[in-house]
């Protein structure tokens, strides 16, 4: 025990063993390699309670008893090996130091990883369960609603007579409909979450004059006929829904039926029209199985299950902003009570994160990607509910098709799978949606919305080893993927229909065409606005398109209720993200535009479009700061 570390390379002691009075001094070593081996464990499995390292702590202190048994032992040999003559030569603490500068070594690359990881991750990630600790909701007051900008008290009084001859004409033109939402909002909490459609300080004032909710009686083309008889140009696309127009949709639905029902409610056995279904969008996939669902987050959901379960791996990579459906496993940031440790939200575009998918390949299962993140990169999708300003950025990212290259190498490259969220973009980009629009095969792909026809649905594509649900080695290891209602005969023959639709020759020339009309609509939108002196600008994406303000301002979110009213009907995201199916003609869009003059020149001559006379940004910041410290200090 009286052994140094150096004495293990030199030749045996020709003197007796020291004496056990230096034992103490020997104890010190051990237990310092001790203290570094528990120190190594603490920073490979920070800091909860895991499984793996309870499995970590089990087998070092099998290791270290193992040693402990052995030490005598391995005396012997040493003995033996060195000079062939007996010692009492301990070699515990030499094998404690060599177990403490492995897993020290193992510690080192871990942090490197974890500070790889933490340079690399989306900030919003990281900041947001701050944000809401610490965040309350307040609203501004009557009295400073109208001049929240610095307005002159002119203005201001402009702006409240506008906001309440806007409600007076409501009450008329949409009476029957405003009786519905009122009855609709105490039975329904997703009507009351959905009817703050503006910054959040101003809905409290805004609630108290007008209410956007739409009670529909009909559609015609991309007109939405509300109770009232009015009609309204829609931009909404439906969530995403309504690709082909919803003439084709009722179409798909009455086809399927007619498909589906001699067939009734049976379910767990598949049909004819299923397997038709599969071998369509095996063909749009290019990939080998496919698998039923009921909604596109659900075939998320089946979609990482999966990928976990194959590459028995437990993390799942995903990028800034992206929206994935609304399962807690799969929303790192607003919306979510849980806190998922095992998604890691990184930046996109962004060399590092390349670098965070190689550096921890045995620990990710699989890279989830959104191609609509092209459209507002490192953000989360645009809305009127975070327009504090002119701050909305959006518009197809350069290079983004060169990104995604780079990323399906990086991933092949480390054993991950790359999986394509395909539920908005599918079918609306392009035919075979963004893998087509940028020539990126996945590994797996998740489609949903308007591949039901009209109906729900969810489909999740994939590799044969990605789909596997059964461990061929492991008799109780499966991943369990499954739901009542998914093949259901109503939505296998809508889809059926939509389908068939979809594989005519002439699909790709409307999508074309359609791509083409848009474009020539942003161009004269754009012109108009700036010939009348408008702060607005479009944008798009292939037929998704978004509103952006050029100059600062804080009722820019106004607008959405000017559109209403001179019908336009948008989503509850208000100007964020609207969206073009195919039906629309040259003549919709010159009636869009004439209609968004319309609403645009009610704006300026309501005074909402006068220019600040402050700061906006810090005026905005500066209220955030008062509502946080009042909050702190309990005053109202």
């Amino acid at each position: 025990r009286g052994s140094t570390w150096m004495f293990k390379f030199g030749a045996p002691p020709s003197t007796p063993p020291i004496p056990e009075a230096a034992a103490p001094a020997v104890m010190l070593d051990e237990r310092t390699a001790l203290i570094a081996i528990v120190a190594a464990l603490i920073v490979l499995n920070p800091p909860t309670i895991s499984r793996s390292l309870l499995t970590s702590l089990a087998g070092t202190a099998l290791v270290l008893g193992l040693v402990r048994a052995l030490s005598p032992t391995l005396s012997q040999v040493a003995s033996l090996v060195l000079a062939s003559q007996p010692t009492e030569y301990s070699y515990e603490v030499e094998c404690f130091a060599a177990i403490a500068a492995i897993l020290g070594l193992r510690a080192l690359y871990r942090l490197y990883q974890v500070v790889l990881t933490t340079l690399a991750t989306f900030p919003l990630q990281m900041t947001f369960p701050l944000v809401v600790d610490l965040l309350p909701r307040f609203s501004i007051k009557k009295t400073n609603f109208f001049n929240a900008d610095g307005a002159t008290d002119d203005v201001a009084k402009q702006r409240e007579e506008a906001l309440q001859q806007l409600q007076r004409d409501w009450a008329v033109k949409y009476k029957q409909c405003l009786e519905f939402g009122s009855q609709l909002k105490t039975l329904i909490s997703d009507v009351r979450f959905t009817s703050g459609r503006c910054f959040p300080p101003f809905n409290g004032v805004v609630n108290e004059y007008l209410d956007p909710s739409m009670a529909l009686k009909s559609t015609d083309g991309p007109n939405v006929i509300d109770i009232d008889g009015n009609s309204a140009l829609d931009i909404s696309g439906s969530y995403g829904v309504n690709v082909c127009g919803y003439e084709a949709y009722k179409k798909f639905i009455t086809e399927g039926w007619s498909n589906a029902k001699d067939k009734g409610l049976y379910l767990g056995s598949l049909d004819q029209t299923t397997l038709e279904n599969i071998t369509m969008i095996k063909a749009i996939s290019g990939l080998d199985e496919v698998s039923f669902h009921m909604s596109g987050t659900e075939a998320v959901m089946a979609a990482v299950r999966c990928a976990r379960f194959n590459k028995r791996r437990p993390l799942v990579v995903t990028f800034g902003g992206a929206y994935h459906g609304w399962w807690d496993g799969m929303q790192p940031t607003a919306g979510n009570e849980r806190r998922p440790n095992d998604v890691l939200q990184l930046k996109d575009m962004n060399p590092l994160s390349l670098r965070v998918i190689s550096a921890r390949s045995n620990e990710i299962a699989a890279v989830l990607v959104n191609p609509l993140q092209c459209f507002h990169l490192n953000s989360s999708p645009p809305s009127d509910l975070v327009l504090s300003s002119n701050n909305r950025k959006v518009g197809p990212s350069n290079g983004y098709g060169e990104w995604l290259l780079q990323l399906r190498k990086t991933c092949s490259a480390a054993g991950v799978l790359l999986i394509f969220d395909e539920v908005y973009t599918g079918f609306r980009v392009a035919p075979r949606g963004g893998q087509q629009a940028y020539g990126v095969q996945a590994d797996m792909v998740v489609y949903g919305k308007t591949l039901g026809g009209g109906l729900p649905v969810g489909v999740l594509c994939g590799t044969k080893a990605s789909m596997t649900r059964a461990d061929p080695n492991k008799a109780a290891r499966v991943a369990y993927v499954i739901g009542t209602f998914a093949g259901h005969p109503a939505v296998m023959g809508s889809m059926n229909a939509f389908l068939k639709w979809h594989s005519r020759t002439e699909t790709q020339a409307e999508y074309d065409d359609l791509h083409a009309r848009i474009a020539t609509f942003v161009k004269t939108a754009n012109a108009a606005f700036v010939q009348h002196g408008y702060p607005l600008q479009l944008s798009n994406w292939f037929s998704v398109w978004s509103m952006m303000y050029t100059a600062p301002g804080r009722y820019h979110w106004m607008l959405q209720y000017y559109m209403r009213d001179s019908g336009v009907a948008l989503s509850w995201v208000g100007t964020g993200r609207c969206l073009f199916s195919l039906d629309w003609s040259t003549d919709h869009f010159e009636e869009l535009l004439s209609r968004m003059l319309l609403a645009c020149k009610a704006m300026k001559s309501g005074g909402w479009w006068e220019a600040p006379r402050v700061n906006v940004k810090k005026a905005v910041g500066a209220e955030f700061v008062t509502a946080i410290v009042k909050s702190l200090v309990g005053l109202p």
